[in-house]
């Protein structure tokens, strides 16, 4: 990243670009400091609150809506959305927990693989999270009247912001490969 200011001789704003059409101009060095260090979770425990509030809504909408007699929850398949996304946020937790005290005791390069997992992991939970709610919300979630649409916005450029799933996936399955043939050497 370089900085300079923008009547700098040679310096052209072409156009600005949005994501999911919003605007985050100015907030380019906070986004790029946010990723150094133990900064990298601070996203992970971002998106296990935002699941934790998509979670809730879809709760309350599951509990005052009613379809074909019952209410939302009473319909299996939601009332396995609800446990299942209840069970993705606490695996989700446990796991940025345990990143956070490998990044405590062994340091970021130690800590790479746990790092990449936590990366993957609360990415796609808070996707599935508030992909359920807003499937429990129907077309109310996509409009103003919730904050759902601003929320998947978020949650899925997550999954491509800090490196999309795929890279984070070679470097566990690497580190993983040298962790498991470290291991069957120390065995022999």
């Amino acid at each position: 990243m370089i900085l300079v200011p923008m009547d700098t001789p040679g310096v052209k704003r072409v156009r600005p670009l949005t994501v999911f059409g919003r605007d985050g101009e100015g907030r380019g060095f906070e986004i790029a400091q946010g990723r150094l260090g133990p900064g990298r979770l601070h996203h992970c425990m971002r998106a296990i609150g935002l699941a934790e509030l998509a979670l809730e809504l879809l709760c309350q909408r599951a509990a005052t809506r009613r379809t074909f007699g019952k209410k939302l929850y009473q319909h299996e398949v939601v009332a396995h959305w609800i446990a299942e996304c209840r069970l993705m946020i606490e695996q989700t937790r446990l796991l940025t927990l345990h990143a956070a005290h490998a990044l405590d005791t062994v340091g970021n390069q130690a800590a790479r693989k746990q790092i990449a997992m936590i990366k993957v992991a609360a990415a796609r939970m808070v996707c599935k999270v508030v992909d359920c709610a807003l499937q429990v919300h129907g077309g109310a979630g996509l409009s103003d009247d919730f904050p759902l649409a601003q929320m998947y916005s978020y949650a899925r450029t997550l999954r491509i912001a800090d490196g999309p799933d795929e890279v984070h996936l070679s470097s566990i399955a690497r580190l993983e490969l040298r962790d498991q043939l470290k291991s069957a050497q120390a065995k022999l």
